[in-house]
């Protein structure tokens, strides 16, 4: 019996245990006493959201997924139902049912507001057909179709294990005989699992391409991906009850995120609301009329000359002005304003909020003002916070148009937001200023000049070095820094500056997080994250090609070495990572074999870090054809030329930068993992993080990480007020870059495509602009 088949057998016979167990043993809750003596709840009706076959398609069973979902995951949600589009069958009629919020529910003891909703699906789905079950934290990157035809044989359910549901495919004639509305709402998951399986045969086997639980994600294989650990969820949903960190697999999930955003994708749309948005306009529409005329001055002081009121106001307010309701919206026929002013959206179903915000942008060419109030709290716009990011989501796709948020808080006081950037930079004729801070690392410099010419604003180069700065005016709009040292000289300018310079640092400040304007990380930090934190998977490397003669040039040199060539970019000691001459020998020998092997031949570059000790035993352990490039000597560094022409990478797995850029090419990447060295202060801190489990908490035979603790979001606390830092994790990036070992690295590239890296530094450069650009606070 494998592995595996002993797991499965061992969770079936503890379900089991569990089923057989008196009545009286199993917990019960008032809650569901009281609904076994009352009448059963009647089972709701979903309105599905419908992604239609083309025209013509021959017929096939629609595919129906159950989702189960809640507000605060409305991130989520949305991308799930993007990836969905993404790889759906066009020829295919699906069918996705929004499980929220389903009445008649015992929710005691739920790690989620929708755990026991997947046991309802029987009754959901009219007692018959096949149904997908789905969490909402999951992104498709693979048509579900080929799931829901997957033949069931004699099961009535397929799932990775009896009690692991979160993905599921259900026959939903057979599961109505242990799964119904009425047993979800009142009994533990536990239990409905343990019926489930206590008739043999009833459970099946779920692919588990189906089902990849955070790392056991394949590139170019998996078909499900769910990130199962709730603070690595990268779109962070509940700030208040965890303490985020970087999920090595985030950038998946946010590049989705960017092309939605980009694309303009949402879940319901003007030709498809939700199925409560003309009862939300009726309500909306009962509304008492409000005076714009406040709003109006500021529109007209502002240079907006025609203007268009969306919503309740009073007719007094300049009654020739043109009047739309909220309903009139979805229209195409609208005529454009100057600006356009709306009030009681907050009183629309949160999911039509992103469509009729695009659509106040389209009509308002120069200004677009909301005056709004809080939603539901946990929803979409539960928070000021919540709506500015909503407003500043769609805004992001105009951005020559102005707008203000007034919104009134939980306490009746309106606060009121502007976001006039397009409007103060006379479109775009006066850009930001910008300083970049250098420093003594070249990696870091090179960072920071790099994202100063993507930005495309501006700049100067500032020596911050141990010799002093020089600060005088005229201040800049934006300041970039990189580590603790400039970091330190940045603060002392947005001092000076009386606040006016907004700051910007890359990798870990080793200060309070709070004290930066953006702090602009990656995986090997540790650094948790906060709302100002964007986290990369990798560092912001621009792309330095070379000209095709000197390209020429460099082939001729190793025209004579049989290919592949591969290249080995060697790095060295920097804490807690060691090369030294015997790690060096057996980096040679086992480079030498896997370009032997391929017929191959290596092409060596070394490294500042790299000691003259180290080189001398790594090129005297490589048996190999060889070329090589000693760091420091008078011939040309052949760096550039090494990525342009290699046919594959080993990199020493120390060096971040080295193993970023040669995945920016896309061909296979091998890492050499160094062997790690600590001094005793970092010993004994390793041991007591390990004891107090903030670190390698890992759990499962299958690697799946632990939720966090209570223990784990106060660490985080203390890092985040730079009290501790952490010890340099280079294997997360790894993780992060999907780069494997030697000689399985040479066999594919990393899992970290270079459309995704290239994602990842516009995701960067957007959140940097942001910080110029958005909205601020008006009095």
């Amino acid at each position: 019996m494998t592995f595996f088949a002993l797991k499965i057998d061992k969770a079936v016979r503890k379900l089991l245990g569990f089923h057989h167990r008196s009545p009286d043993s199993r917990p019960q809750s008032a809650a569901s006493g009281a609904a076994a003596e009352g009448e059963p709840p009647a089972v709701p009706r979903i309105v599905p959201v419908v992604l239609e076959a083309r025209p013509g398609a021959p017929e096939a069973p629609a595919v129906r997924i159950f989702l189960g979902t809640e507000p605060a995951q409305h991130r989520a949600e949305r991308i799930f139902f993007y990836s969905l589009e993404r790889v759906r069958d066009p020829l295919r009629r699906y069918e996705v049912y929004r499980m929220t919020g389903l009445p008649g529910f015992d929710r005691k003891g739920w790690r989620t507001n929708f755990t026991n909703f997947r046991f309802a699906i029987p009754d959901l789905a009219g007692r018959q057909g096949r149904a997908i079950y789905t969490d909402v934290d999951q992104i498709f990157t693979a048509d579900p179709a080929e799931l829901f035809d997957q033949p069931m044989g004699e099961h009535g359910y397929l799932a990775l294990l009896p009690e692991d549901t979160a993905v599921m495919l259900i026959d939903c004639e057979r599961m109505i005989r242990c799964w119904t509305y009425a047993k979800a709402c009142r009994e533990p998951k536990k239990a409905l699992c343990a019926e489930a399986a206590a008739e043999p045969g009833r459970w099946g086997a779920l692919d588990p391409l189906w089902h990849a639980r955070d790392f056991e994600f394949r590139p170019g294989e998996t078909k499900l991906l769910h990130y199962t650990a709730l603070h690595l969820q990268p779109w962070r949903p509940t700030p208040e009850q965890y303490s985020y960190q970087i999920h090595p697999l985030a950038e998946h999930f946010l590049s989705l995120e960017q092309a939605a955003d980009r694309e303009g994708y949402e879940i319901y749309a003007a030709t498809s609301p939700s199925p409560g948005f003309a009862a939300g306009c009726e309500q909306a529409a009962r509304l008492p009329a409000e005076p714009a005329a406040d709003l109006l001055r500021q529109a007209r002081a502002l240079g907006a000359g025609q203007a268009a009121l969306v919503g309740a106001w009073s007719a007094a307010d300049e009654p020739s002005l043109p009047r739309w309701s909220l309903e009139q919206l979805g229209r195409d026929d609208l005529p454009v304003q100057d600006a356009v002013i709306a009030n009681g959206l907050e009183r629309l179903p949160v999911e039509d909020l992103p469509w009729l915000l695009d659509r106040l942008f389209r009509l308002g060419c120069q200004w677009v003002f909301v005056k709004a109030e809080l939603g539901a709290e946990g929803s979409m716009i539960g928070s000021l916070d919540g709506w500015r990011t909503l407003v500043r989501r769609v805004a992001l796709r105009y951005p020559d148009r102005c707008w203000q948020l007034d919104c009134r808080d939980r306490r009746g006081r309106t606060q009121r937001f502007r976001a006039d950037f397009a409007q103060r930079t006379g479109g775009g004729r006066e850009l930001p200023r910008v300083w970049v801070l250098q420093g003594a690392r070249a990696g870091d410099n090179a960072q920071l000049t790099d994202i100063a010419e993507a930005l495309g604003w501006p700049y100067e180069i500032k020596r911050a070095d141990a010799s002093g700065f020089a600060l005088s005016p005229p201040w800049p709009d934006l300041v970039l820094s990189a580590g603790r040292h400039t970091a330190v000289v940045a603060r002392q300018i947005q001092r000076q500056s009386q606040g006016h310079a907004r700051l910007v640092v890359l990798g870990r400040p080793r200060a309070s997080l709070d004290r930066f304007d953006r702090v602009v990380t990656t995986p090997q930090y540790g650094l948790p994250l906060r709302g100002n934190v964007v986290d990369l998977p990798a560092p912001f490397i621009g792309e330095h090609p070379l000209d095709e003669a000197t390209l020429d040039a460099w082939r001729q040199r190793f025209a004579h070495l049989p290919r592949p060539w591969i290249a080995l970019l060697v790095g060295g000691d920097t804490i807690p990572y060691r090369l030294d001459e015997r790690t060096a020998t057996t980096l040679g020998r086992e480079a030498g074999a896997a370009a032997r092997t391929r017929g191959g031949s290596l092409l060596v570059s070394t490294s500042p870090r790299t000691s003259a000790d180290a080189t001398d035993a790594l090129l005297a352990a490589i048996d190999a054809p060889l070329w090589s490039y000693r760091f420091g000597s008078p011939d040309d560094n052949p760096y550039r030329a090494l990525l342009a022409l290699a046919d594959a990478f080993v990199v020493t797995g120390e060096s971040v930068s080295m193993l970023t850029e040669a995945c920016m090419t896309g061909r296979p990447v091998a890492v050499f993992p160094l062997p790690l060295q600590r001094h005793r202060k970092a010993r004994l801190q390793h041991a007591l993080e390990r004891r107090l489990g903030v670190i390698e908490r890992v759990a499962g035979s299958r690697g799946v990480p632990r939720q966090q603790n209570r223990l784990g979001r106060l660490y985080d606390e203390v890092v985040a007020a730079g009290w501790v830092k952490r010890e340099r994790c280079v294997e997360q990036v790894h993780l992060a870059l999907g780069v494997a070992p030697l000689p399985e690295g040479l066999d594919h590239p990393p899992g970290l495509s270079p459309a995704l890296l290239a994602a990842s530094r516009e995701r960067a450069l957007q959140a940097i602009r942001e910080v110029v650009q958005a909205e601020r606070p008006v009095s």
